[in-house]
């Protein structure tokens, strides 16, 4: 029980990938661009060149999801998140959410961590080497979801460019902190928005997201607040130290490579 809590606790945490995990999706075959998708591909880029050539970023993350239940509803849940990072190996994720439970996951350039304070339990999985690396071993090898995980790779712009279908300008909007380029775009299997400021740095101020091959069609949202580019966290930001009482549990992904193969384990005979 405690490790299925622990799961949806990380699910929920690393949530809602931009698309499949980085290098797992087929390339789409787009059509020659219009004067709207060579402009909107042309804001996007932008923006994903220069969150692949930061060096450090930090932003508070509100978002919202939702959840297709059995009778057909989708009910949203939300949750608050605030994301550090400092390259080349270095990333700490805070959040809440709506219902007050709290996680933490942390990769420190050896290895990875996911705390949940709430059932007092964590994990961790050796990774030394660089932050590109960490997660896609989140997801390939530990199958975790990662939240909006493409932003936060060096390769952003290619995964970017050879996922992409279409990306359409829709319009010019006022009614946000700093007027921003709505633009619209479409992948194999996610339907997408962004919405990036005209002046200053391209920073993404929302994100929406459509599942449109998934049952029910689930959208997730996000809205991004106090982006920094030199947040400098303090040492020891990125350690963690269990606290007294706090039990350490395998990864399910874990558990599941270590189950015996039945298949191949023979019944011995009458002596």
């Amino acid at each position: 029980m405690i490790l299925r809590k622990l799961l949806i606790a990380v699910i929920c945490l690393l949530s809602a990938c931009l698309v499949a995990a980085p290098g797992s999706a087929a390339q789409g075959q787009a059509a020659v661009p219009s004067g709207s998708q060579a402009d909107g591909m042309a804001i996007l880029m932008r923006t994903a060149n220069f969150l692949a050539q930061a060096g450090q970023f930090s932003f508070r993350l509100s978002a919202g999801y939702d959840v297709l239940q059995e009778t057909g509803q989708k009910i949203e849940f939300g949750e608050v998140r605030q994301v550090t990072l400092v390259r080349p190996d270095r990333m700490r994720v805070d959040t809440e959410r709506s219902d007050g439970e709290k996680a933490q996951a942390i990769f420190n350039g050896q290895e990875i961590i996911v705390y949940s304070p709430g059932d007092k339990v964590y994990a961790t999985a050796g990774k030394p080497g660089d932050l590109d690396s960490a997660l896609r071993y989140l997801v390939n090898d530990l199958q975790l979801r990662l939240p909006l995980s493409l932003m936060y790779v060096r390769d952003f712009p290619a995964e970017l460019e050879r996922r992409m279908l279409s990306v359409d300008v829709v319009e010019k909007v006022a009614a946000m902190d700093v007027p921003c380029i709505h633009l619209a775009g479409r992948t194999d299997t996610v339907d997408f928005q962004f919405w990036i400021p005209t002046e200053g740095d391209p920073l993404p101020r929302r994100v929406v997201m459509t599942y449109k091959l998934a049952e029910g069609q689930p959208q997730f949202w996000a809205n991004f607040t106090e982006w920094n580019l030199s947040p400098n966290p303090p040492q020891g930001f990125f350690s963690f130290t269990p606290p007294e009482g706090v039990q350490r549990i395998a990864f399910l992904a874990e558990l599941e490579v270590a189950k015996p193969d039945v298949k191949k384990v023979k019944k011995g005979g009458k002596k």
